[in-house]
Parts: structure tokens; C-alpha cells; sequence
């Protein structure tokens, strides 16, 4: 395909040339590309559906706590908050301690989480958590007993396991206390 006299002039400037002034260098005109118009590129018509649905089952080692339909769900993970809508990506995640949170249309269901795993998989998110307790159901005061108990605990001498442990424990106590303080709304 032989080229203008346009395009041809505007491949030969170097980047090293300088115009004079008063002189500019344009790119080409379409129609000296050989374009008498351009059509209108015509996207893919794809039908509007409305949102994926979220389907939440937690689960723990003795009973299946909730499965139902979600709007939104907000948990911890082992390296913080992560909040999940219905459409999401797959994924498998290690569950930490702390607020999980079940909005649903008819309002919004508050736990207290105690580790475990999370997966969402083709629209559902399942929960296996070591254990899950309402967080209506949490006392104040029980849990700065536990809190103090666990600070106590905290700086005693003991092996990396028993560290650990401890450790877990002052997590969950904090977390339980924030809950019992908020009185579930979280």
C-alpha cells in the first residue's frame, strides 16, 4: 500500500528535529490514511441482569449456626477485615478473631468469630469457624473479667506454644469486649 506524502513526511521528522517557528508538525488526517470515515464500533449488546446472590453458611463443629441469602458479609481474617458482596472472586482464607458481620435485607446479624477458614465459591461463602457466639448475647462485664484475665496471662514465662495461646486469648478478649461495649451493633 503506497503511503501519502503526509504520512510519509511525519515518519521522516526525528525526534531530534526541531520546527521552526511558526511551523508545527501534525500527525496525518485520517483521509490521508486512506479513511473516507470511520463507522461506529457497535459494542456486544449483553442483557442487564440483576446482581448475583450471596448465599453465607457458617458453620461450626457442632452445629450449622446460619445459611441464608446476604447482601454483605465482614469478617476477619488472619491478616484483617475483608468484606465480601455477592459476585465476588473465589478465594479460601484463614479466619482471625474478632466482628463478623451478616447483613442481610431484613437487617444485620452480629457474632463474634473465633478463627477458622472462609471460602466463597460459585456465589456461596461458607464460614468454618472453631467456634461463633451472637454478640447480643455478650456481658460487659464478663468480658473485662476475661480481658483482665488474659492481660494477666499475657505476661507470665512460658514456652512459644503457650505464648501463642496466650496471645489468642488477649485477641479474642479484646474483641469480645468491643463486641459486649457496642451491645451487637457493630
Amino acid at each position: 500500500m503506497p503511503q501519502s506524502a503526509a504520512v510519509a513526511t511525519w515518519r521522516l521528522a526525528s525526534p531530534n528535529d526541531t520546527p521552526r517557528h511558526g511551523t508545527h508538525l501534525r500527525p496525518p488526517a485520517l483521509s490521508d490514511l486512506g479513511f473516507a470515515r470511520l463507522e461506529a464500533v457497535r459494542l456486544p449488546s449483553y442483557h442487564l441482569r440483576p446482581m448475583a446472590s450471596l448465599r453465607c453458611n457458617v458453620v461450626t463443629p457442632t452445629e450449622s449456626v446460619l445459611d441464608s441469602e446476604a447482601t454483605y458479609v465482614e469478617f476477619p481474617a488472619w491478616d484483617g477485615q475483608k468484606g465480601v458482596a455477592p459476585g465476588a472472586a473465589p478465594f479460601l482464607v484463614r479466619l482471625g478473631e474478632g466482628r463478623l458481620r451478616i447483613e442481610r435485607s431484613g437487617g444485620a446479624d452480629v457474632f463474634l468469630l473465633d478463627g477458622g477458614f472462609a471460602q466463597m465459591n460459585g456465589g456461596t461463602l461458607t464460614i468454618l469457624a472453631d467456634s461463633v457466639t451472637l454478640a447480643s448475647g455478650l456481658s460487659a462485664a464478663d468480658a473485662e473479667k476475661e480481658l483482665a484475665a488474659a492481660n494477666a496471662q499475657s505476661t507470665t514465662r512460658g514456652t512459644l506454644e503457650s505464648r501463642s495461646q496466650a496471645e489468642h486469648r488477649q485477641r479474642l478478649a479484646y474483641a469480645r469486649v468491643a463486641l459486649a461495649r457496642s451491645g451487637g451493633r457493630r
